[in-house]
C-alpha cells in the first residue's frame, strides 16, 4: 500500500480549491455577461461580438468538463478580441473588466495542467515497493 504524505494531501486540496475558485468565478463572469446581454440587448453579430461575450461564455462553460480546452477557448477569444480592438481603434479596451471576466480561463488551464501532472505522478510509481525486484525474476 502506498502511503501518502501530508504534502501530497495538501497539494491535492490546493488543486481542488483552485478548481472551485475557477468554477465559482466562471459562474459570476457568465452571470455578469448574461446580465449585460439582457439589459443592453443583443449586440450586432460581428466577429468581435462572437469573441466577446459569446466565445468567453462558451469557453467558461466548456471548462467545467474540459478544463484546458475551455480555458484555451476563453483565452484565445479574449486575445483575438483585444487584437481586433487594437486593429480597429488603435488601442486596447480600457479598464480591467474584460480581463476579470476572462481570468478564470487561466485558473482552469493551470488546474488542468496540475491535475494531469498529479495523475501522471500517481501512475509513475507502482503501488508495490518490491515491484522492480519481483518483475525482473
Amino acid at each position: 500500500m502506498v502511503r501518502r504524505d501530508d504534502n501530497d494531501m495538501t497539494r491535492e486540496r490546493a488543486v481542488i480549491v483552485l478548481r472551485w475558485v475557477a468554477r465559482i468565478w466562471s459562474i459570476a463572469s457568465i452571470g455578469l455577461l448574461c446580465t449585460f446581454l439582457v439589459g443592453e440587448g443583443m449586440p450586432p453579430l460581428t466577429v468581435k461580438a462572437i469573441l466577446f461575450p459569446f466565445g468567453i461564455m462558451l469557453g467558461l462553460v466548456l471548462a467545467w468538463w474540459f478544463e484546458r480546452i475551455g480555458g484555451l477557448v476563453t483565452a484565445v477569444s479574449m486575445l483575438l478580441f483585444y487584437a481586433l480592438e487594437y486593429l480597429g481603434h488603435g488601442r486596447f479596451p480600457g479598464g480591467y473588466a474584460f480581463i476579470l471576466v476572462s481570468a478564470p480561463s487561466v485558473i482552469f488551464i493551470c488546474y488542468g495542467y496540475l491535475r494531469a501532472r498529479t495523475r501522471k505522478d500517481m501512475t509513475a510509481e507502482p503501488a508495490n515497493p518490491d515491484y522492480r525486484a519481483s518483475s525482473s525474476s
